[in-house]
């Protein structure tokens, strides 16, 4: 963001009066404690905070106009330690006059003129004002520090999500042209049969389009559209796939990166089915375990005889796991494993 934006937005003037008005309670106490306080007291004390103010804003001004904000904090040391200086000279000449003209009617306000009050005088101004700008360029550079970390966060988060919807798994052509041959070779022999796939394709397209502007969607919608895919398949393996689903009810409502379970089930199908003369069996679980939900995607056969791991349009494993890492970290997890004459991808994910 440019410093003129953090400029534009900081509360200056908020700091500005109230530190100086904290500045004028200080004199008008130290003085109080000192002496009796009467009007030259308090006009003294007003023109030290007014001019204080005045000349400081004028600092503000002069550094604004010449983009001192956009210099590094080393290229600041000398224009601010010389700006100060100036600063307080400005400060001092319009204190000392506002003096003068207090002391034509109070004889109690003497013109002290010695060397070493001057001196004294115009160093605790210097130092004010050095202060003054220390604390203005500090909270300028505070300010540039914390915007630019938000933006770079944002920045990130807009990556993750750009790599996300770059991620997100489609419905297979290959699969969807299968499924639009094997409907039509239904109609002729079961036409409510065919309808009712007809109408399953139709979810599963819709679902596959709309899932593109979603980052994660309830458990419960991608169950329906794995069923979905399952049982159009089934049309075209008829008994040599058989399928099994066994999610919790209690756990239909959690949130998980669409497409995800359907990806591993297409990879199923297509790896230990499709792969195997007698066909086989899919399973899909899910449960709860040390507050996490464990989703296992299962198929028979041999994951390590399989010289295909990769499905059909390029999307596979790493893409999966990729999703993964983008949107929760270290926190999930996908593991591929053989158990029992099955070849299980194990999800972990926080709940």
């Amino acid at each position: 963001m440019a410093p003129e934006a953090v400029e534009n937005r900081s509360p200056f003037w908020a700091f500005q009066l109230g530190g100086w008005s904290l500045f004028f309670l200080i004199l008008l106490g130290m003085n109080f404690f000192r002496s009796d306080v009467d009007w030259t007291v308090v006009v003294m004390a007003l023109s030290v905070y007014g001019f204080g103010m005045f000349s400081t804003a004028l600092f503000r001004y002069y550094v604004k106009k010449r983009d001192w904000l956009k210099r590094g904090p080393f290229r600041l040391i000398l224009p601010v330690m010389v700006g100060s200086a100036i600063t307080s000279l400005v400060w001092g000449m319009s204190y000392t006059g506002v003096r003068w003209i207090v002391s034509l009617y109070a004889p109690q306000v003497s013109m002290d003129l010695q060397t070493k009050t001057i001196l004294v005088t115009a160093l605790n101004n210097y130092f004010i004002v050095l202060l003054w700008s220390l604390i203005y360029f500090a909270f300028h550079y505070f300010r540039i520090a914390q915007i630019s970390r938000v933006e770079r966060y944002r920045s990130e988060a807009a990556m993750r999500d750009a790599q996300l919807n770059t991620l997100k798994g489609q419905i297979n052509p290959h699969f969807m042209f299968n499924s639009l041959n094997n409907i039509r070779a239904l109609m002729l022999e079961d036409v409510p049969r065919s309808r009712e796939m007809l109408t399953k394709l139709s979810d599963l397209l819709r679902y596959s389009m709309t899932i593109s502007e979603q980052r994660d969607v309830a458990l419960k919608y991608e169950i329906e559209v794995v069923q979905d895919f399952l049982d159009l398949c089934k049309v075209q393996y008829e008994s040599r796939l058989s399928y099994e689903i066994k999610v919790d009810d209690a756990l239909m409502h959690h949130k998980i990166p669409p497409m995800v379970i359907q990806m591993l089930v297409e990879n199923s199908v297509k790896h230990g089915v499709s792969a195997s003369r007698e066909g086989g069996k899919v399973m899909v679980t899910g449960r709860e375990e040390n507050n996490r939900l464990i989703l296992e995607i299962s198929n028979s056969g041999q994951w390590n005889n399989n010289p295909r791991k990769q499905d059909s349009h390029g999307i596979g494993l790493p893409n999966i796991r990729r999703r993964l890492q983008l949107m929760y970290g270290e926190e999930a997890s996908l593991h591929l494993s053989e158990e029992d004459e099955f070849v299980v991808a194990r999800i972990q994910l926080p709940l």
